[in-house]
């Protein structure tokens, strides 16, 4: 069972939700792209959390097809400045706005002309679509690891209390880990005359969503900037997924149009209007559970 419990009968409240922020960018030179941030408690701290989240995983997407075609013979985007982690340089106000307004936003379209490609273009072209995904998948598990090594910091740093000292003697530590009801947990004394607890294999499991322990261990600070970790991770692995949908204008189309379809690069305008509607739907049809809603799912 994993979340906060107090000893002996008195739970405590869930911490604040927040969906993954889910997006998905423009593919080189499509106009706009969409996205789905949802589950969000209004207030400045997360707020900041997420832009500083969200961001990072956007321009880097972002500046990587840029980069790449550049390598690859079109200077398009450097001439257009867009070989740049300025977010400035990549961030539509518009589009950013109305993400967190109505769910559904957009960046500005790296330019590329594959005419000025070297070699054959198709290969080219697959290569700049998958360089997006590429970056988002190589943030995502940098972000993971440093993530679950908070995590093993954190519990490597606590005390080991034996189960049998703790119910005769007692403890005056104010976190700890012994074994309760024949598992190994984490006690944190919550300063209301109750310990909160979590078993160590649901922490290490679902160390994203631990916020709380980390909260109640070393305070408001590192727990924010624990949060900020956690959605970095989501928000790019949900980019790289959502990216690699074989729909126009999204990457994936770019991906199965170059190794499989062979037909012009860029879809026509309507099949790319078609596949804003099918990415509308996808996202208002696809399940969003918060985080309060995980956790009950976890303690089954």
């Amino acid at each position: 069972m994993f979340g906060a419990k107090a000893r002996p009968c008195e739970p405590h409240g869930p911490g604040r939700a927040f969906a993954p922020c889910e997006v998905s960018l423009p593919a080189h030179g499509a106009p706009c792209g969409c996205g789905k941030l949802v589950g969000i408690m209004i207030s400045i701290p997360y707020l900041i959390c997420s832009i500083l989240s969200f961001v990072p995983a956007i321009v880097c997407h972002e500046a990587c097809h840029g980069f790449a075609a550049y390598k690859l013979g079109d200077p398009t985007a450097k001439r257009a400045g867009r070989l740049s982690f300025n977010p400035l340089k990549h961030i539509d106000i518009v589009g950013f706005l109305m993400l967190y307004l109505v769910g559904f936003g957009w960046a500005k379209p790296v330019p590329v002309n594959p005419r000025n490609f070297k070699g054959d273009y198709r290969k080219c072209d697959l290569k700049v679509s998958l360089a997006g995904i590429t970056m988002n998948l190589i943030l995502f598990l940098g972000g993971a690891i440093v993530l679950y090594g908070v995590m093993g910091i954190a519990l490597a740093g606590l005390p080991q209390v034996s189960e049998a000292a703790l119910n005769v003697l007692g403890t005056d530590e104010r976190a700890f880990i012994t074994v309760y009801d024949g598992v190994r947990s984490v006690f944190i004394d919550g300063g209301n005359g109750y310990y909160t607890y979590w078993h160590v294999q649901d922490l290490l499991s679902y160390a994203p969503y631990a916020g709380e322990f980390i909260q109640l261990l070393w305070g408001d600070v590192p727990y924010y900037l624990f949060e900020m970790l956690s959605y970095f991770v989501q928000i790019n692995i949900v980019l790289a997924i959502f990216n690699l949908i074989p729909i126009p204008p999204l990457d994936g189309y770019h991906v199965l149009n170059d190794l499989v379809l062979k037909r012009e690069l860029y879809a026509t305008q309507r099949a790319t209007q078609i596949g804003y509607v099918v990415m509308i739907a996808l996202l208002n049809l696809y399940p969003h559970p918060t985080r309060e809603q995980i956790r009950k799912e976890m303690e089954g």
